[in-house]
């Protein structure tokens, strides 16, 4: 999540730049072309900016990490981050039990009482076997 602040905050300082960096125009005085160059920059640097926010909202959260588990429901993954457990449908034929993976797809709506459901499309990397925890941890 860093990365993408850091990616946002670059775009944005380079549009504060522009904007501080162009001279107020005169009434009725023609744009030079270091003018017209600064507004090309500036745009592209918006539509940039742009791009990249409507790029990191649509591709966010659509993918899991963890390790696959066979659970009461079938497999289940149980993620990396925050060790919530998924109960794994869709495209799982390619996941074993106790590998490492990451699955892109869907989370499916919550229902009361029901462990959450990942619709997998795709398995997008296995990293291998699950790292094992120390007893007693």
């Amino acid at each position: 999540m860093r990365k993408h602040s850091r990616v946002v905050a670059k775009a944005v300082l380079c549009v504060v730049l522009v904007v501080t960096a162009a001279r107020p125009a005169k009434a009725g005085s023609i744009p030079t072309k270091s003018d017209v160059v600064w507004i090309g920059i500036a745009v592209g640097a918006i539509g940039a900016g742009i791009g990249i926010g409507i790029y990191y909202a649509v591709h966010h959260g659509h993918s899991l990490k963890g390790c696959a588990v066979s659970g009461p429901d079938g497999l289940q993954l149980q993620t990396e981050g925050d060790h919530q457990t998924y109960v794994l449908v869709g495209e799982v034929a390619g996941i074993k039990s106790g590998e490492r993976v990451r699955v892109s797809g869907k989370r499916a709506k919550k229902t009361a009482g029901a462990a959450p459901q990942f619709l997998v499309e795709t398995l997008s990397k296995d990293y291998g076997a699950c790292k094992v925890a120390p007893a007693g941890s």
